[in-house]
């Protein structure tokens, strides 16, 4: 059986998974890189998250299968001839200017989920991602939870930095934190559920998929606020899918799903 690595490169973190085959083993993530770009190994990129079963394999030799969306952060693996860069997926119906992340979730998404399919990707930003009837259908893009109220610090003189709270926020705040974390929880809310709304009502029988590093909490607090069961999708679909991203890459390598 083949070891190999698949990476994507976000805006925040990089995002590894150690495949065997087609079996994915285990997942982490690592900071981005800030020093300047030279031939830094493997191990030193992971630092001590990587699992130590992989690190008692030839790493070194591995293949890995990489998408990044950062090119500055892209430089650090230039050197390294076991890197296979993704530029394309053959998807039709996609842009130009399309972030490869967005691409490569549908990817795996409609390998695993089929057509057709919702994409709720929330991190830095929250990207809304369509498909259906075999091509990208289209989406939207907004600031994430955390870039939001990072923002209002940092747009404004005197609004505090709050963190995203654990649990529903209070719809009318009687303090600064709870108003902020209202405004950014509840509005980000109600815009995903207008989103489901509406492809719902063109595909009633989707699937719709939250991923990404605050997927399962929005995820967790969408259910909250919007529980009545004519809001959920069909029983057999899944609502929380983290390694979508993963999932097209392993789907990219695939000979029989992989356009050279």
């Amino acid at each position: 059986m083949t070891d190999w690595l698949a990476l994507v490169i976000g805006n925040t973190r990089w995002h590894w998974s150690w495949f065997k085959d087609s079996e994915l083993k285990q997942v982490w993530h690592t900071p981005h890189l800030s020093s300047q770009p030279a031939e830094v190994t493997i191990r030193h990129i992971w630092a001590d998250q990587a699992p130590s079963e992989l690190l008692e394999l030839p790493i070194e030799s591995m293949d890995i299968w990489a998408v990044s969306v950062v090119p500055i952060q892209s430089q650090y693996l230039a050197h390294l001839s076991t890197v296979r860069w993704i530029h394309h997926v053959p998807l039709p119906g996609i842009y130009p200017t399309m972030g490869l992340d967005r691409v490569i979730t549908l990817w795996g998404a409609i390998q695993r989920y089929g057509w057709p399919v919702l994409i709720i990707d929330c991190g830095t930003a929250i990207t809304f991602t369509a498909g259906a009837d075999g091509q990208f259908i289209g989406g939207a893009i907004l600031l994430g939870v955390r870039s939001q109220l990072s923002a209002l610090k940092d747009y404004t003189a005197a609004l505090p930095k709050v963190s995203p709270p654990l649990a529903l926020p209070p719809q009318w705040a009687t303090d600064t934190p709870n108003a902020l974390q209202s405004g950014v929880i509840n509005t980000i809310l109600a815009g995903i559920h207008h989103f489901i709304q509406h492809w719902q009502h063109h595909y009633p029988s989707t699937a719709i998929l939250f991923t990404g590093g605050d997927g399962q909490y929005l995820y967790r607090l969408y259910k909250q606020q919007y529980p009545t069961t004519q809001n959920q999708v069909p029983q057999n679909r899944t609502w929380f899918e983290p390694n979508l991203m993963f999932w097209g890459i392993a789907a990219y390598r695939n000979d029989a799903t992989r356009a050279l």
